[in-house]
């Protein structure tokens, strides 16, 4: 009986669908190294965010498929898995609701400062911040969405009862029912709000830096529901503590698990969540399930529908 690895935390759904297929499902944490060499004769891997590369991929004969439950995939080291011809994939669409829903979560209460103003209650930390800053509303601004595929395209659905005008940016051309397609630079230099909604690669690493901010109006508020390494971190805490722009509200950091030293929740105008944009029941069911499927079509001998390397 062929073996597949999964994270305790994986939907039944996708685990009923795996054993019904004649697969033995075996579950961990997924927290360690340890945790997979523990079972380095499983045919399959449905991977949570865990480092996933050589030194675990070589001592791993069986290995055939390791399918992320998400659409990121830069904790598994591609070149390795094509050396070890193990086939890598990832659930694009899958999450795109709840993703987008985190986004529009964001925007309103970085903007609106909502969260600081629940904390003032109990703390007084953020008082004379608030005094100082009401915040501003979502409709009939000027929304910059970074990335225009399934994520991006939901929030834009989701932003039309708001009056916005949308400015997207992708590597092509799509209709914009909201607004229309833009260059970096008009969405850095006219959004009201910029969503970033990119994955981690090469060319995204740092994006957003700087000399960005630096364009950025002072009003503007940068949303960061993507990866933690499309902006600088530094530079972002530095515009936020010297109000280059108005505020952030980010679901992603550059190292994760967030801890409590970050600065970023230090500051009266940073909203932080601890990447949990694709956690719901709906968001869990769908991407473990489109996983296991893949899973499957790769172990009984067919193409991946949704192979990334």
């Amino acid at each position: 009986m062929k073996k597949v690895l999964v994270a305790n935390m994986t939907s039944q759904k996708a685990v009923d669908y795996l054993e019904s297929k004649g697969y033995q499902v075996i579950k961990n944490d997924q927290a360690s190294d340890d945790d997979f060499l523990g079972h380095a004769d499983v045919d399959g891997i449905l991977i949570m965010m865990h480092p996933f590369g050589e030194s675990l991929m070589s001592k791993m004969p069986n290995l055939k498929v390791v399918a992320r439950h998400g659409v990121g995939y830069d904790n598994v080291d591609l070149d390795a898995a094509s050396a070890h011809d193990i086939v890598v994939t990832n659930t694009p669409g899958a999450n795109a609701t709840a993703v987008a829903e985190t986004a529009m979560m964001h925007i309103l209460m970085a903007g609106r400062l909502f969260y600081q103003r629940r904390q003032a209650i109990t703390d007084n930390a953020n008082k004379r911040y608030l005094a100082a800053h009401h915040g501003q509303e979502l409709t009939g601004k000027t929304v910059g969405i970074i990335g225009y595929g399934h994520i991006g395209q939901e929030i834009n659905r989701m932003l039309t009862g708001f009056n916005v005008k949308v400015l997207a940016y992708a590597r092509h051309q799509h209709e914009v029912t909201n607004g229309r397609m833009a260059t970096l630079d008009e969405i850095y230099e006219q959004a009201d709000f910029v969503v970033t909604a990119l994955p981690a690669t090469p060319e995204t690493k740092h994006m957003i830096n700087a000399s960005v901010f630096r364009k950025m109006k002072k009003s503007a508020v940068l949303v960061n529901i993507g990866r933690g390494a499309l902006v600088d971190e530094r530079a972002l805490v530095e515009a936020l503590t010297n109000e280059e722009i108005a505020g952030a509200g980010v679901d992603v950091v550059e190292k994760e698990p967030i801890t409590a030293e970050n600065p970023l929740l230090h500051l009266p105008n940073a909203f932080v969540t601890p990447h949990v944009a694709m956690i719901s029941k709906e968001a869990m069911d769908n991407v473990a399930l489109k996983a296991a499927e893949d899973i499957v079509r790769v172990l009984e001998g067919e193409r991946a529908v949704f192979q990334v390397n």
